[in-house]
This record gives C-alpha cells, structure tokens and sequence, in this order.
C-alpha cells in the first residue's frame, strides 16, 4: 500500500484538516479578543507558533494512534478489520464543517460590526484657502484603491494631561511623513487623515473616504519620562489587524518606536526597504520631540487662522511656535515652509503698510531659501522654488520652475503655484490638482483649484461640475461658492451666479467685493454693480485685487489701471497681479503699460500675455 493511501486510511488528512479549522476559528476568535482586551501583540504571536508547532504532533498522533468501537488504541494492537472506520472520518468530516460554519458565521458577525477610529480639525496645506476641511461625507463611494495605500490616524492622547495631545499629534504626523518616503506606498495627506481625530468613524467610510486601503491607528500615554505607545495597522476591508504592538518605553526611545512602526507596516504591507530607503525614511523624521510639539502648536494656530478673521494676528501667534521648533532643530525644513505663508499674507494684506510689506518679501525671502535648501523631499523642493521666484524680482526661471512643480511625481505640496493655471499651464494644473486631491480628498483646495484649471481650459460645464461635487462632498463654503460664480458667468449664467453673492460675501479677504458686483456687471447692470462695491468698501473696507477687477469688469479701464499701478508698487505686488489676472479670468485686466515692474516680469518670463478671456463683461472692450 502507498504511503498517501495509508495516510488516508489511517483518517491522518481528516485529522490535519479539522485541526486547520480548528486552529484558524481559534485565531480569529483570539484576534477580537486581543483588540477587546488590549493584550500585548506577542500573544497572539505565540498563540500563532504554539497551534503551528501543534500540527506536527497532531499528525503523528493521528498516524500511530486511532479511535476504535472500544476506544482509543494504538495501531500495532489494532486488528486490521476494526481500523479507523468509515464512522469515524464521516465524525471527523461533520466536526470539521460545523467548525468552519462557525468560523463563517463569526467573521460575518464581526464585518457587520462598526470598527471604531479617530479623527480632527482638518490643516490646511495651501496658504491661499484651505480654510479646513469639513466632516467627511456620511456616505462615500467606493473609489478603486491601491493595496498598497495607508492613512495615519491621529493617535489618540491617553494621558490626562491636555499638553500631550501636540506629543500624540507630533508623533502621528512624524509617522505620515516617514512613510511618505516609501515610494511604492500611497499615503493620505495630513489634512485629511487627520479630518477624523475625535470621531469614531467606521473604518469602512475612512477608507473609502481617503481612497486607502489601509489605516494605521493608535493611541499614546505620557506619564513624566515613561510613555506608553499602541499602534496597529488594520485593513478597511475586513477589519483585519495585519500588525500590531504596544511599546513601553522611556522619552529616549521615543524615535526607536516610531522607526519601528514604520518598518513594521512596511513590511506588513510586503514592501521592501533597501539601506538608502531606509535612510531616506528616517531622515524624514525631526528626531526632537520639543520641536515637533512646537510645530504642532504653531500648525494649530495656523489652521484656526485660516478659518478666522484675524487671519495675520492669529498667524503671528503661531509663528512663535515655529521659531521655537527652528531653534531646537536649526535645519527643520517644514517650519520653514509653514513661515513663509505668514509672510506671504502680510504682502497680500490690504491693510498692511508699505514697510510692513518691505519686512515682510525679504523674512519670506529668506525662508523659502532656507526651506529650500532643507527640503529633502523632491516634490516639495520643486514647488518652493516656484514660490522662490514668483516673490523674486526675476521671473526669468519661472516657466522652468513651475514645469518642473507640475511634473513631480508624489502628493503635489502647492501654495502659489496656482497661478500656473493662468499662464498656459491649465492642462498641466488640472492634472496635478486632480493628483492633489486623491492625496487630500478632503481638503477644500483641490475642487476649488481643479475647477478653476478647468475653466482655463475653456470647460465651462467641466468647472462647475467639479465645484458642484466638491461641495456635496466637502459642504458649501464662500470659495466653493465664488468658484461656482466664475463658471456660471463663463457660462452666461449671471442671474445664477448674483443668486450666490450672500454665499461669497462671507468671505471678507478675497472674493466677498465681488460678490454681487461682478455677476452684475455679468449682467450688464453696470450701476448696480458700482454701488455693490461701493457698498462693500464701506463695511469692510479696500481691497484693491477685487477692485482692479471689478472696474475692468465694468469698463473703467482708467481706474482698474491706477489701482493696478498702485499695486505694482508696492513690495510683492507683481505676485499679487499675478493672482488678480487669474481671478478675474476676463483676460488683461489692466495694461502693461500702467505696470513696469510687472511688465518687466512678463517679458522676461515669457508668460503669455494678454491672457485667455473666459468671462465675458459687457462693458470691457479691451
């Protein structure tokens, strides 16, 4: 008799096989058990090794021993006629179905359970309008996801002492910005994985929300030099946990951990990491916990700021911050970057003083270079350099650089590179703003800037769909409304878009002006509009981007170019016009001829100019 025939004689196959099943409900039973409990990872580890290691017994037991009508005996003192009975697979066979029925029947129970995780206030990564991301939408489609993409959810701060919910924070975004080294892994960005700190979400809707497949969550406790950190990495489909481990550790070891996490989902995730990925992943990393709790109060500050009115006083508070990261880690590239946009809005301020203006273009100056210079991340090095040159007094590089922006390959890491959608770059902005919010879905600057690059491209319908969806999703906001005024106007849709100024006019800092005014002179209601501005400037005050455009809008070529001239001038002000011809989207609002420095600009970069018109004023004949 062969060996495999004797192996099915003697049940041996059964046995293996009902012990498989066994051994796979024990798991996933001891899986919910540990996540219930809290117990330390190695349990479930050793459970693992324990019923692997058990097979080999269980099989020999099976092969020497066998269950007759007068027990168990072994198989030398077995007669051959009484050998392992047709009864006794057939027993084995109904144990071991009823097992994996059990098993079925417990894994769909679980599914239909709400895996619970955390959330929070979005931070915004686009100085100009990423005033936060509301609530992610209740009811997300299912995008097609990548296997290998992961969110970090912020970890939750189990400690009773507010002060380490910035050390919970700080070690999150330090784990998001490792694993974003990882070329073969997609991670959501910041704003968006961190939309969800406080809410108890189901895993399902993040996943779907964020395009991932995967999230790593955990939750940190600080007590004096002792911490205590849990991480696992589950997937959203199932509620799997691929791994899992809680650290108790000292501060010191505080990066130990955090490398470990990285490498740990790495590996979970089967994607191998060479020496110089490796490296390149830890370089990532602040490796200070002061600093990095600094950036994230400074981050704080600048996230309220953006959805506030006192937009540069709250900034400058949190420029304290990061001046205190910067002076624990001279070379810490990300606070740099977070500090030019303070500068940036104190230049485009419209109550700002002339030397207010002056201090402020040589401060941003000189941190973007330094941002620059220690940025390690390609992407973000491309895009500071566009930054670098728009606030320079030479625009000779500036199509270089921003070609170079909108070709990086990764999560695109933009601030003014905006502007690129007005100066021939509509197709290249739209396909890296479409790259943009499938990093940050739930960020309120990819739909606006997606569907402005789409109206550039002469898609009218394209532009307003874009908006239309990005305020289903994301929730209605005065940005979302103004975009959809620019795509009705372009679509001789002004009574549309006028029906939207009580929308746009909540937001005071950039489009409220032109609220009314521009969909009337849409319209042709040219003293309508007049007095909308009027109006406007009497409650709010001057605002002298909105106002160059609303006089071009109504004809008054004369006024657009001395308020144009006046911008020209002063320190910044070429950037500013920049922004203000790709707003208006009416063609050349004012002459070159009225702006030297801008002018000079223009010529040396090669921009084309005058630029496309989109929307059409009655009144405007140039």
């Amino acid at each position: 008799m062969s060996l495999f025939s004797e192996l099915k004689r003697r049940n041996v196959f059964r046995v293996v096989a009902a012990y498989v099943v066994m051994s796979w409900l024990l798991l996933q039973i001891a899986d919910v058990a540990s996540s219930a409990f809290d117990v330390p990872d190695w349990t479930f580890r050793f459970l693992i090794l324990v019923l692997g290691i058990g097979l080999i017994p269980v099989a020999v037991f099976s092969w020497v021993f066998e269950l007759t009508p007068d027990g168990l005996k072994k198989e030398s003192e077995v007669d051959p006629g009484q050998s392992r009975t047709h009864a006794t697979g057939r027993k084995l066979d109904v144990a071991t179905i009823l097992m994996v029925i059990i098993g079925i029947v417990f894994v769909v129970v679980q599914q239909q359970k709400q895996p619970e995780s955390q959330a929070q206030t979005p931070a915004p990564s686009v100085s100009t309008v990423d005033a936060g991301a509301p609530p992610p939408p209740e009811t997300p489609a299912a995008p097609v996801v990548n296997s290998r993409s992961v969110a970090v959810l912020p970890f939750v701060n189990m400690s009773s002492d507010p002060e380490n919910e910035y050390f919970a924070d700080g070690l999150s975004e330090e784990l998001l910005n490792q694993l974003a080294q990882i070329p073969d892994l997609q991670v959501a960005g910041r704003t968006s994985s961190f939309s969800f700190k406080d809410k108890n979400e189901d895993l399902r809707v993040i996943g779907n929300t964020l395009g991932v497949a995967h999230v790593l969550e955990g939750s940190v406790r600080r007590q004096g030099e002792q911490v205590r950190v849990t991480a696992q990495l589950i997937r959203v489909s199932d509620g799997f946990h691929l791994w899992s481990e809680t650290y108790d550790r000292t501060m010191d070891d505080v990066f130990v951990i955090q490398d470990d996490i990285s490498g740990n989902v790495a590996n979970a995730l089967k994607i191998v990491l060479d020496e110089t990925a490796w490296e390149q992943m830890q370089a990532a990393g602040v490796r200070n916990v002061e600093a990095f709790v600094e950036f994230q109060k400074g981050h704080e500050l600048f996230d309220i700021a953006h959805g506030g009115k006192d937009l540069i006083g709250t900034m400058r508070k949190g420029l304290v911050h990061y001046d205190r990261a910067i002076g624990l880690v001279p070379d810490f590239a990300a606070a740099y970057w977070q500090k030019s946009d303070y500068y940036a809005h104190v230049i485009l301020e419209p109550s700002s003083t002339a030397e207010e203006r002056a201090t402020a273009l040589a401060d941003l100056r000189e941190v973007l270079d330094a941002a620059y210079e220690l940025a390690n991340d390609a992407s973000r090095k491309a895009f500071i350099d566009v930054d670098r040159v728009l606030f320079s007094d030479d625009w000779t590089p500036l199509r270089d650089r921003i070609e170079k922006a909108l070709a990086a390959t990764g999560c695109p890491d933009p601030t003014w590179a905006e502007v690129a959608t007005g100066i021939g770059y509509a197709r290249e902005s739209a396909e890296m703003w479409a790259r943009f919010i499938r990093c940050e879905p739930l960020s309120v600057t990819g739909p606006l800037q997606l569907s402005d690059a789409k109206l550039w491209q002469g898609d009218y319908a394209g532009a307003l769909e874009t908006i239309n969806k990005g305020a289903v999703s994301l929730g209605a906001n005065p940005w979302f409304a103004s975009a959809k005024q620019r795509a009705l106007m372009a679509l001789v849709r002004a009574d549309e878009a006028l029906a939207l100024a009580p929308e746009v006019s909540g937001d005071l800092s950039f489009y409220g002006m032109g609220a009314a005014a521009l969909p009337l002179a849409r319209s042709g209601d040219i003293g309508g509009a007049r007095e909308a501005m009027g109006q406007w400037q009497a409650e709010n005050g001057p605002s002298l981007r909105n106002e160059i455009n609303i006089n071009a809008a109504i004809g008054d070529r004369h006024r657009a170019n001395e308020l144009a001239a006046e911008m020209d001038a002063r320190p910044g002000g070429t950037m500013h016009l920049l922004l203000t011809m790709k707003y208006c989207a009416c063609g050349a609002p004012f002459d070159l001829e009225a702006t030297p420095n801008f002018s000079a600009r223009v010529r040396e970069s090669g921009i084309p100019w005058p630029p496309a018109t989109h929307i059409r004023y009655p009144a405007k004949d140039w």
